[in-house]
């Protein structure tokens, strides 16, 4: 039974050969059904070649045996035996193959020339969106032109079930590897103590918010913590808030422990050094910024996309969720919702950490310690159930302003994290350069008592 010939551009999208090969392997061998790793009917391309394989697993799985007599009497009780080209067909297939030794390879064939024609398939709709007159802008029908040629890699892929016994050598060889220090195990934050808590630091393909009433240093922190990371990744900020040259002043100030009034104003003749040496420190760093405002999840994703793949990208920042726009949600709970979400799918699709900065409703302020808790983010739950860690900046001075102990005192609240401890962090806020240190020495007195850090990591710090 030969192809037709009125199409001989799509000779190259499939292989009779194989798939005749596989087919007759299994007609040979009903065993061999567990070496075709996944393969499925969707993946031949002839019509007949397709009914052939769907009655002989048929019959596998039954517990039946699946041979020439046997399938060509399932499909002729069927009325399609002629559909195949009958017995001669059948008994055709198995003649053709001497054994079903190498029918894991035939599969394979089947299975990538399937992926060819996916493809081909994906970039026809792909030219369609193009051409086709449609509200959708430049930047959506590039995205789902990524989503539909990105999901090609699915295709053919099925994950079987693993003994525990299997699935503990693969565990073994990791923390091996861990301890060895073979295998990246988390980005550091680079703050010692913040990373002691987080087991190592932020993890690849988490959402990381980060969360905090006004002035607090949410995005002092945060900025700190890419400055930190860009010497050996690649950090991009995308700033909702800020100008780049806002941004860069606290990068100077931070890098060269200048006061971020000094450059925002006029710096004293002393400064110049300290600003050189800032210049020099940043000029080495991997660290871009972005100042669009009110973006939408998909220009978050298609930035976040184009600068992973020009300049690689291993850390995103997104400054911050409040001040996202659009999506098709009505409310403004569900805006929020649907953009952490979509930040946490953009996470584990690009293997990176991602994290967002939220802001607070008032809420602590009714509380006499003042300490926010979950139930405290703005806008939606949803942000709690999509996060892996939710971190509070929190400063108590600026609910005891006249408590000179508690001046630059600052606490980092993990309220969640999915692989780790609750606890509490103390820093040192350096609010006049912008940066975060280690707190050395015994915690502060507050209002209501002394500072107290949760169980679970407080030996630790």
């Amino acid at each position: 039974m030969n192809a037709p010939d009125d199409f001989p551009q799509a000779r190259a999208l499939f292989s009779l050969e194989a798939e005749q090969a596989v087919l007759g392997g299994l007609l040979l061998d009903n065993n061999a059904v567990d070496r075709i790793n996944g393969l499925d009917a969707a993946h031949f391309y002839r019509d007949d070649h397709r009914l052939v394989f769907s009655q002989i697993v048929q019959l596998i799985v039954a517990n039946r045996p699946a041979d020439v007599v046997t399938v060509f009497e399932m499909l002729q009780s069927q009325g399609r035996a002629e559909r195949i080209g009958g017995l001669g067909y059948l008994t055709e297939l198995a003649h053709r193959t001497p054994s079903a030794a190498n029918i894991a390879r035939y599969a394979e064939i089947v299975r990538d020339r399937a992926m060819l024609r996916e493809t081909a398939a994906a970039a026809r709709k792909v030219l369609e969106m193009v051409e086709t007159p449609s509200p959708m802008k430049g930047a959506e029908i590039l995205d789902r032109a990524q989503a539909l040629l990105g999901g090609l890699a699915q295709v053919g892929v099925r994950r079987e079930p693993k003994f525990l016994a299997e699935l503990m050598t693969e565990f073994v060889e990791g923390v091996d590897q861990r301890y060895h220090g073979t295998v990246e195990t988390a980005i550091p934050t680079g703050i010692d103590s913040l990373d002691r808590a987080l087991n190592g630091g932020l993890r690849r393909g988490n959402l990381v918010i980060v969360a905090g009433r006004p002035s607090m240093g949410k995005t002092a922190l945060t900025t700190e913590i890419g400055l930190n990371q860009s010497t050996d990744y690649s950090v991009l900020l995308l700033s909702m808030e800020m100008s780049d040259q806002e941004i860069v002043a606290r990068a100077a100030a931070s890098r060269g422990t200048i006061r971020l009034s000094s450059l925002l104003n006029r710096m004293e003749e002393s400064d110049w050094p300290r600003l050189t040496y800032a210049v020099q420190a940043c000029a080495d760093l991997n660290f871009a910024v972005d100042d669009s405002p009110a973006l939408t999840l998909l220009e978050v994703r298609m930035k976040a996309k184009a600068h992973q793949r020009k300049h690689g990208l291993d850390v995103l920042i997104v400054d911050y969720l409040g001040l996202m726009t659009g999506g098709e949600e009505k409310m403004r709970t569900q805006q929020i919702g649907a953009y952490s979400r979509g930040l946490k799918a953009l996470a584990k699709e690009l293997n990176i950490p991602v994290i967002a900065l939220a802001q607070l409703s008032r809420k602590n302020e009714d509380r006499p310690d003042k300490k926010p808790i979950l139930s405290d983010l703005r806008d939606s739950g949803d942000i709690e159930q999509d996060a892996d860690v939710v971190m509070f900046v929190h400063r108590p001075e600026m609910y005891d302003p006249n408590n000179t102990d508690l001046k630059g005192y600052a606490e980092v609240l993990i309220r969640k994290q999915r692989n780790g401890a609750l606890g509490d962090v103390p820093l040192l806020y350096r609010g006049a350069v912008t940066k975060f240190d280690e707190w050395t020495g015994p915690l502060p007195m507050l209002s209501g008592g002394p500072a107290v850090r949760k169980r679970g990591i407080a030996a630790e710090l």
